[in-house]
């Protein structure tokens, strides 16, 4: 399935605006926080079981932090 101009340029923008749109409550910051925790943890979690202990180390991943 081939995707239109229209619809390529629907997606580009709908992704630059969820990538570039900040958190304006602070219960949103606070989630938004914690998914970022979680997916470093994730992450870190990841690349160790891959054996890539230096990129893991990068992640960080321990509550949150980098």
């Amino acid at each position: 399935m081939k995707l239109s101009k229209k619809e390529i340029e629907e997606a580009y923008l709908a992704r630059l605006e969820s990538e570039t749109r900040q958190p304006e409550t602070e219960e949103q910051r606070k989630l938004a926080k914690e998914r970022r925790a979680r997916i470093n943890k994730l992450s870190y979690e990841s690349l160790r079981k891959q054996g890539y202990y230096a990129e893991a180390a990068l992640v960080g991943g321990h509550n949150g932090k980098r």
